[in-house]
């Protein structure tokens, strides 16, 4: 929906509630598949009276897409003349019902021949972008005017002011890693495990960096659909998802102070998922936001460490950055990090007011190791996110977070690229990550 029809929906709000029926309405919103099943219910549980729900009703209509307005019409012209009348006045647009288009599916290809890095990537074309679409399209797969449809489409992320506001992620996304769910919970052995078990399970705060502004970075082809798959596979887990695209610097650092004061970290776990373009210099990993700003990965550990984050005390923390670390493809010479430890000096007139220490229980993954560059298909999304979601829906259900990664890597480290046969490997550490993870998907104990 472009800014002029959202525009004639807000000016005229109460005359359309007037010259509407609720009801009739948000079924006719379903039946014209401009809302889906779980949004109406949403809509139906989340406000008390009905006025505030036809309210949000309209609200939510804005913020579907495209072809929004054009349903919104039909629906009006067939139920409410009057509302139609509204909507049409003033109108200068030919709006024509959509022809139907083929629909496609894509196919997994196993030797992950549509790869590419996610480094060193100059600006391209429309027309040179289409045509990869195109090219990387096969028989069942999203086409290219719903591709764009769903890049058009707005996430319900911003108020009145323009600012970004945290909340849920209520957009419904398809299922394609099914969860095993857990008949009980892990037993305990020589190490402690982290309580899983509560109804407020988690949080898991997604930021996926697609596009940058002045085509500084290529766009980020298969983002999506990484998004499509976490989103599903965290929400299977129980987690609550705040996803989140293309934030500035500003708008980053504005919902990051917002969650750090909100109910949202009082679940039993927190997880932390960053998707962009990425470097690793002077031994430092970058990311790179959408206004081309840079993120330090320990600015983002620094915020949610003991000190600075007092709610995820004791509290498993989880952090993945599927970003490159740098440019070099790897072809089977694998390097490791050299690891660095660090004695500090004890002040003994200083007495430490606690023993808990700064970082703790913190679990971090990259998709790759510095210097090295992550890969990403464009159809079936990044190497990483895809492995760790095939992974944890089979094996989550009873088996540690630790490990699960450690399969994740082995999964991933098969994969080759077409051209130059590069190959990825992931990294982890842990920083006072001392005692088990169990997800307990499906499992709560009352």
């Amino acid at each position: 929906m472009n800014r002029i029809e959202r525009q004639k929906i807000d000016n005229q709000m109460d005359q359309l509630i007037q010259n509407t029926n609720y009801r009739t309405l948000l079924n006719e919103c379903c039946n014209h598949q401009l809302l889906s099943e779980v949004m109406a219910d949403i809509i139906e549980k989340r406000f008390p009276d009905e006025g505030t729900k036809h309210r949000k009703l309209f609200e939510k209509i804005t913020k579907r897409g495209p072809t929004a307005f054009q349903k919104l019409l039909d629906i009006c012209q067939l139920n409410f003349p009057a509302a139609y009348a509204l909507l049409i006045s003033g109108n200068g647009h030919n709006y024509n019902n959509s022809s139907n288009q083929d629909k496609f599916r894509s196919t997994f290809n196993i030797k992950r021949n549509r790869s590419i890095s996610t480094t060193n990537m100059g600006n391209t074309s429309r027309t040179a972008e289409c045509r990869r679409m195109f090219r990387n399209l096969s028989v069942g797969s999203r086409s290219v005017s719903e591709e764009e449809d769903y890049k058009n489409r707005s996430f319900d992320s911003t108020d009145k002011t323009g600012k970004c506001v945290l909340e849920e992620f209520q957009e419904d996304v398809p299922d394609k890693y099914k969860v095993q769910l857990t008949a009980k919970p892990q037993p305990r052995n020589l190490l402690d495990v982290y309580p899983m078990k509560g109804r407020k399970r988690g949080t898991v705060f997604i930021l996926n960096i697609i596009t940058y502004l002045n085509n500084t970075h290529q766009v980020r082809n298969g983002a999506r659909t990484d998004k499509d798959n976490l989103v599903s596979l965290f929400r299977q887990l129980g987690f609550t998802v705040l996803y989140y695209e293309d934030l500035t610097r500003a708008e980053y650092v504005d919902l990051i102070n917002k969650l750090k004061n909100s109910d949202f970290l009082s679940s039993e776990c927190f997880a932390f998922y960053v998707l962009a373009h990425g470097n690793h210099t002077k031994g430092c990993d970058k990311i790179y936001l959408h206004d081309n700003s840079v993120l330090f990965v320990e600015e983002i550990l620094k915020d949610f460490n003991n000190q600075n984050c007092r709610k995820l005390i004791r509290k498993p923390k989880l952090f993945f950055f599927s970003i490159c670390r740098g440019d070099q493809a790897d072809q089977g010479t694998l390097r490791s990090a050299e690891q660095t430890e660090r004695d500090g000096m004890i002040n003994p007139k200083t007495v430490p007011p606690t023993n808990m220490p700064t970082f703790a229980d913190m679990f971090i993954c990259f998709s790759t190791v510095p210097g090295f560059a992550a890969h990403r298909d464009q159809l079936n999304g990044s190497w990483f996110v895809e492995s760790m979601c095939e992974v944890w829906a089979k094996h989550a259900h009873d088996t540690d977070v630790e490990r699960l990664m450690k399969q994740v890597g082995k999964q991933a480290s098969t994969y080759r690229t077409e051209v130059n046969n590069a190959l990825q490997t992931l990294a982890s550490e842990q920083r006072g990550f001392f005692d088990l993870l169990y997800l307990n998907p499906g499992y709560v104990d009352d």
